[in-house]
């Protein structure tokens, strides 16, 4: 069990502005994937859960900053157990490499790799791969193959890299760049390893998306900002770095996603549409007005109400209950509404490292799938609701007559 440290900022990480207002706290939470044995939870941890909005560049984030190097030390989370997430992550590549159309022996980076799940995305043998991964996935990346800096992504990283492997035509960071607290020396390294005409794709969940769509459930420890484009195109601009490009993903590691294509400032890519249509849109939105931050935060308190509604009046009429799936979003929604075990049973899941484990701070049991398919249970909070429609479409629990829980935005029972 780690120990975890923690700073609290006084400035926005990208702009170092002061004008900082809260608009949404939910409460003291352990740090998302921080799954403990049960003989642990009374020495566990807990941190503000806090989101501020800058009033100067518009970037939302959590001031609250547990130490990465604690986070990452025992990882538990393992991109490749996710059979949907593979799906996505290929077909993500396989449309960079259509558009970019990088040539043979090109050194193409995944920061933040995991277990290597978007490099084995590459066709075998025809790029030269590389991960940055600090965490301990990155032992199941290299045992796939795949060579492995253990590091943490910075400006000096970003520097040595290029120096010993040369510049990469192809960059990508999925659902990590928000985890970055020194989120400008991220930007800086990339702006050093990228070749003149290089690209930097990056993949995260998009703020305007998780006000609209209420997806609360995606902040927690590891996420520290919550992103548009015009902070970081702010952002961007000081360290020689453009977006050129925006395309939406439906389904990202965390929902729906937005995929940004950087490049260096002087590079020869023409500025795509999308991004003006995205600067309009997020100028008539409201990105940097507070207003629509508050409704949120409004909006949040009423769907957990609703949603511990709901499952009462369930367990009342006789339903049995577990949740479904065990990732990090899932904790912060188990916390937010305490639950417990005169709740939600059980936890199903398939990664081997969280079972028999409990949920940090509610302590619920994590199951294997056949473990919770044998218990009878009628209904299952779907915890990763982001792949609603795949596990309708496969899950054996679907199939036998059970019914999933959907928390957000209106708590609804499928099918």
């Amino acid at each position: 069990m780690s120990n975890y440290h923690a700073i609290k900022r006084e400035t926005c990480r990208i702009c170092g502005g002061s004008d900082l207002v809260r608009y949404l706290s939910l409460g003291e939470q352990p740090p998302s994937n921080a799954f403990i044995a049960a003989s642990e939870t009374a020495a566990e941890q807990r941190f503000p859960l806090d989101v501020y909005h800058c009033a100067t560049c518009g970037l939302s984030q959590l001031l609250d900053v547990v130490a990465a190097e604690d986070i990452f030390d025992d990882y538990v989370y393992l991109s490749s157990t996710s059979r949907a997430l593979c799906n996505h992550y290929q077909g993500m590549i396989d449309s960079i490499i259509a558009l970019l159309q990088p040539p043979p022996d090109s050194l193409v980076i995944d920061v933040g790799c995991n277990d290597g799940i978007t490099l084995n995305c590459y066709p075998k043998s025809t790029y030269r791969t590389l991960g940055v991964e600090p965490s301990s996935a990155g032992q199941y990346a290299r045992e796939r193959g795949f060579e492995i800096v253990e590091r943490f992504f910075n400006e000096q990283c970003g520097r040595d890299i290029a120096a010993s492997h040369g510049p990469a035509k192809i960059v990508t960071a999925t659902n990590v760049f928000a985890h970055v607290d020194d989120i400008a020396g991220f930007a800086a390294g990339v702006r050093n390893v990228l070749d003149d005409d290089g690209v930097f794709v990056i993949e995260f969940p998009y703020l305007v998306d998780m006000i609209e769509e209420l997806y609360f459930d995606t902040i927690y420890h590891e996420h520290l900002s919550y992103l548009s484009l015009a902070p970081l195109e702010h952002l961007f601009a000081d360290v020689g770095l453009r977006a050129f490009r925006v395309e939406r993903a439906e389904v990202g590691a965390s929902g729906p996603a937005l995929r940004l294509f950087v490049c260096r400032a002087e590079a020869g890519y023409e500025t795509h549409q999308s991004i003006s249509d995205m600067q309009a849109a997020e100028e008539a939105w409201g990105v940097g007005q507070i207003d629509a931050y508050e409704r949120f935060a409004e909006r949040v308190r009423e769907t957990g109400d609703a949603l511990v509604e709901l499952m009462r009046g369930l367990k009342t009429n006789g339903a049995k209950i577990a949740a479904y799936g065990a990732p990090a979003k899932g904790n912060t929604l188990l916390n937010f509404i305490q639950a417990d075990t005169s709740l939600i049973d059980v936890v199903a899941e398939n990664n081997d490292l969280k079972i028999g484990k409990v949920t940090p701070g509610t302590h619920i049991p994590i199951v294997s799938d056949d473990e919770f398919l044998a218990g009878g249970y009628t209904h299952a909070l779907l915890l990763a609701w982001n792949y609603l429609d795949f596990f309708l479409d496969k899950s054996p629990f679907i199939k036998d007559g059970g019914k999933f829980i959907v928390p957000v935005p209106t708590p609804v029972i499928r099918p």
